[in-house]
């Protein structure tokens, strides 16, 4: 099925080159088939021939946050709201985006934007519940919650509750969010071995430059020692000569002139 959907959609952009539609269509059946790294270069086509064609690049977005690039994703909806923003839940999205990464403050306005905009976003409620709690300020988690059951949504996890929309696939947010905390956390780890063999390399860079200097002065002493030694030698020379000329004289002084 999805075979025959892409073979479609490539005749169609091959039939009309510059037609978006053409490209936003081939790109959206290669998501469908999981075929991401296809998928993301048609929506980038397609933007290329209208940048603001928010279709696709929502759809970009949502390749994106399948693929665990949230960044990114981040950037494309940012585009979308500056372009439109009431088009789709778009800010709904950000906030859910923002709060997977930890950015309380972007995910508190992102959210607050989207109920300004729909004031009935039951899972907007939701979210922004979840992003309280979170926090630790439980009253106002509880005021959120409440709107968000008074939509016919439940608070997440409770009878009556149902998945959160949008950002949602079979390795959703929530797991790449794991992914990418334990990537921090090896990351962190990683560049404090960093640190660690930087300061060892320091300690063993002083440690060379110190036997180095030991090596110099134990060379300047063997050459002194050496300078000695040959002072010395020569003065055990002088010494012999001496003893010789001490000799020769006493010899001479025993052979003196007999008497008459």
């Amino acid at each position: 099925m999805f075979g025959d959907k892409i073979t479609k959609c490539k005749k169609a952009v091959k039939k009309r080159p510059y037609d978006i539609e053409a490209y936003y269509q081939l790109a959206e059946a290669y998501r469908e088939k999981g075929m991401l790294g296809e998928a993301v270069a048609e929506y980038k086509k397609a933007l290329t021939l209208n940048f603001t064609h928010a279709e696709a690049r929502k759809g970009l977005a949502s390749v994106y946050i399948k693929l665990g690039m949230l960044d990114e994703a981040i950037t494309e909806y940012r585009k979308i709201v500056n372009m439109n923003p009431h088009y789709k839940d778009a800010y709904y999205h950000l906030g859910l985006l923002y709060g997977q990464k930890g950015q309380f403050e972007d995910a508190l306005y992102a959210l607050r934007k989207a109920l300004q905009i729909n004031p009935y976003h039951a899972e907007a409620h939701q979210a922004l519940g979840l992003l309280y709690e979170k926090r630790g300020l439980s009253e106002e988690a509880d005021t959120e919650y409440k709107k968000a059951e008074a939509l016919g949504l439940g608070k997440e996890g409770e009878k009556g509750s149902q998945p959160l929309q949008g950002v949602v696939a079979p390795q959703g947010i929530e797991e790449f969010g794991g992914l990418r905390k334990a990537l921090e956390e090896k990351t962190a780890e990683i560049n404090k071995l960093k640190e660690e063999l930087q300061v060892r390399t320091k300690e063993v860079g002083e440690l060379r430059t110190s036997l180095e200097g030991k090596a110099k002065e134990m060379d300047r002493l063997k050459v002194l020692l050496a300078t000695k030694d040959q002072e010395n030698s020569q003065l055990k020379t002088v010494i012999r000569r001496r003893e010789v000329e001490i000799m020769e004289l006493r010899s001479r002084q025993g052979q003196g002139p007999k008497a008459a």
